[in-house]
């Protein structure tokens, strides 16, 4: 009988030792998953405010990008206006520059008319001021009448 109380108590010891370490075990699994929720909790926080900041960034970004947009389309415009200005100023100072070579080459021709016919015609004289206008009767000197 010795033997089966023996056997009964290593048995019992057994059952109790198997059953301690199954709570012990379920202790440490259930510490475990509460760690495991702590952990992924910290882990959502801090993804969290890094997506945060990652938002404020980007903000700052699109912000930034926004101003050098608007600075360069003002570039662009300012450089467009002033590009008009300047063809326009070129296009006045190339009519201003074909007018006086007009005027140069008019007054050239005028006067090489003169020099060609200057004998055969008697309105030519220092005192007339255009071709067009002849001899004012008040230039005429004494003695000379108009024909």
């Amino acid at each position: 009988m010795s033997g089966i109380v023996t056997l009964a108590l290593a048995t019992g010891y057994s059952a109790y030792e198997g059953r301690k370490a199954r709570i012990d075990a379920e202790k440490a699994q259930k510490r475990a998953l509460q760690q495991q929720t702590i952990d992924a909790e910290a882990m959502r926080t801090e993804v969290a405010k890094q997506t945060a900041e990652y938002a404020k960034q980007s903000t700052s970004l699109q912000q930034q990008s926004d101003i050098a947009r608007q600075q360069f389309d003002a570039a662009q415009l300012q450089y467009k206006e002033n590009k008009l200005a300047m063809e326009q100023k070129s296009k006045e100072v190339q009519a201003l520059a074909d007018e006086e070579r007009r005027k140069a080459a008019s007054s050239e021709a005028s006067a090489l008319k003169a020099r060609t016919r200057g004998g055969r015609r008697s309105l030519l004289s220092q005192e007339r001021m255009t071709p067009e206008l002849g001899v004012e009767s008040v230039a005429l000197s004494p003695g000379m009448r108009l024909q």
